[in-house]
């Protein structure tokens, strides 16, 4: 490279450099308190008990959870008061011995347990359950139906007078997955329904009743030699989870009460443990069906599920990975999905999980718990519930809560007395374009080692066609962007990002983006970079580098590399994405302009 360049090069450098002065804000950065418990009443489907059917040297909690005693098998089923108010539904088993090797083409009976807003005068009697002495608040009486919460009943929490409408209220929906050896009643997850609830959630759990299909326990699932001896049968439990919840599920929107109260638009997943894993298959991963991933096949999937929490969920061991080969089969997963792990977890490793979530193919984050473990301590109860409602409201377009979003994207970290924990990896794949948005995609180039950022459809098309030469092949990453200024008056604000090019004027053969008209007018001045004309268009920041409530950060990160005339930057709404570039060595330049989730 002659001096000329190298000057030209250095002296784009630095004036880019110049523009990196904005605060080195990240998205994720704001310490939160805890939420409030839910303000509705909360009423809960019929699992009475009759004492005198539990077996001698049985306990209830062996029924709620599948343990056998004595060699004999049992079931919530089994013990219950009032069979034909409870909410209980067939599974029919795929006629497929390797899969199923205990219950191929078998019908398997499930119980469920669901929990809902109910009326502020719900006459219903809480009900005390064997054993634990855990509450069932107002729970659903023999031979009635359920008293889900009506708009007349709303009316009343809202202050207002009575309308006579006795309909119901339409409320968004979780499929509840319990972890392994428990059951929807077990004390710790009969609590986080019931007050998931009160939220306005509607919230259904299946008694999995794991050891009906394998007598491994959770305290196996790090050992090599217990998950080996008992594979096959792990294998049918782990592929019939996702299969009873989605029965469940129709079963639940055919009912002539539930299904009038679901918002069937609005549907999420929760899942604890091997519950995460369940949550994966549904939202469209595979499962490993050999013990090194080699073998995969697909679980069952639902479509109807628009956004999944999984709290230290399993995506298995350093030696078995549960979602095939690399965690290759995660990447089919097409929804919105928080995992929340822990570090000191050697049941569901945070690391293993980890390269799952970088797997999915949607939005995906990663939540650590500091020093947590594979449990749920009371004092953690707060972060849980501030992350999860959280994500909820902001992924499932909750009506009630229209700022969830804007809180979602800034938070960091949940003060609420328990663990240290922290957003670890956070990619938002923007939603449905509205007012005339288009989509910005990320290609990355296998032989420059370049980022570019392609708005256009022509433009994007001739890429992957192989106009731009070979090698660029698309990152996943994106965000929204105008190709027109919006005609929204609201939007006035909206500035045009000025695009380069560096080859024309003898710089690098690597694009730059800039929504700053003062840093635009700059590099015009300066040279070492063709000006090509207005690339897109795009919220800028403030003055003091910050973006309005409600838009994510677009960061930049700068590669160091002008002395060779090799720059090149990247654009990126993810803040564990920008640190990694920090830790690759770029220069992590700050908040370059503002985009809508």
């Amino acid at each position: 490279m002659d001096s000329t360049l190298t000057r030209l090069a250095r002296r784009a450098f630095a004036l880019l450099a110049l523009a990196a002065a904005p605060a080195l804000a990240a998205n994720h950065e704001l310490t939160v308190n805890s939420i409030s418990p839910g303000p509705l009443k909360v009423a809960c489907s019929n699992v009475e008990q009759d004492a005198n059917l539990v077996a001698p040297g049985a306990s209830p909690s062996d029924y709620w959870e599948g343990r056998p005693t004595n060699d004999q098998p049992h079931y919530i089923d089994q013990i219950l008061a009032q069979p034909s108010t409870a909410f209980q539904f067939d599974v029919p088993v795929p006629d497929n011995r390797r899969l199923y090797v205990g219950h191929a083409g078998e019908a398997v009976r499930y119980v469920a347990f669901i929990c809902y807003p109910t009326a502020k005068d719900n006459p219903d009697p809480d009900y005390t359950l064997p054993e634990t002495g855990d509450l069932v608040p107002h729970m659903q009486q023999p031979g009635e139906a359920p008293r889900v919460l009506t708009r007349d009943q709303l009316a009343a929490y809202l202050g207002s007078g009575p309308t006579g409408n006795t309909t119901p209220v339409p409320l968004p929906l979780i499929v509840y997955s319990h972890g392994l050896g428990g059951s929807p009643i077990s004390s710790g997850y009969v609590q986080s329904m019931v007050q998931l609830a009160a939220q306005g959630f509607i919230v259904a759990g299946a008694f999995h009743g794991d050891p009906r299909f394998s007598k491994i326990r959770v305290e196996d699932l790090s050992q090599v030699l217990n998950v080996l001896a008992n594979f096959d049968r792990m294998v049918e439990m782990t592929m019939i989870r996702p299969l009873s919840l989605k029965v469940m599920l129709d079963r639940l929107l055919a009912d002539p009460t539930y299904g009038a109260a679901v918002d069937q638009g609005r549907i999420g997943g929760f899942g604890a443990s091997l519950g995460g894993m369940a949550m994966v298959g549904l939202a469209g991963g595979s499962f490993s069906t050999n013990l090194d991933g080699g073998s995969c096949d697909e679980p069952q999937h639902d479509p109807r599920i628009k956004a999944v929490f999984g709290y230290v969920p399993y995506g298995g061991q350093h030696f078995a990975p549960a979602f095939c080969a690399q965690q290759a089969g995660a990447r089919a997963v097409n929804v919105p999905y928080l995992a929340m792990s822990g570090t000191a977890d050697t049941t569901a490793p945070l690391d293993v999980m980890q390269q799952a979530v970088n797997n999915f193919s949607n939005t995906r984050y990663l939540v650590e718990l500091v020093d947590g473990q594979h449990e749920l301590r009371p004092e953690d109860a707060g972060v849980l519930f501030t992350w999860m409602v959280t994500f909820y409201d902001a992924y499932l377009h909750v009506p009630t809560d229209p700022t969830a979003m804007a809180r979602f994207i800034r938070m960091d970290q949940v003060a609420a007395g328990g663990r240290e924990n922290h957003m670890v990896t956070d990619v938002h794949v923007p939603f449905a374009n509205t007012n005339g948005e288009t989509t910005a995609l990320e290609f990355y180039n296998t032989f420059l080692g370049h980022y570019f950022m392609a708005a256009g459809q022509d433009e994007i098309n001739g890429i992957l066609a192989g106009a731009a030469g070979p090698g660029w092949q698309l990152t996943g990453q994106s965000f929204k962007v105008w190709p027109s200024m919006p005609s929204d008056t609201s939007l006035s604000a909206v500035a045009p990002v000025c695009r380069f090019y560096g080859v024309p004027a003898g710089g690098p053969n690597s694009h730059f983006f800039t929504a700053s008209s003062s840093e635009c007018a700059l590099v015009k001045r300066n040279g070492g970079w063709f000006y090509e004309g207005i690339g897109f268009y795009e919220m800028p920041v403030d003055s003091s580098g910050q973006c309005p409530a409600g838009y994510l950060q677009v960061l930049r990160a700068y590669n160091n590399d002008a002395a060779k005339n090799n720059s090149n930057h990247r654009f990126t709404t993810s803040d564990s994405t920008w640190r990694e570039m920090g830790q690759r060595g770029w220069a992590m330049e700050g908040t370059s302009m503002c985009a809508r989730p």
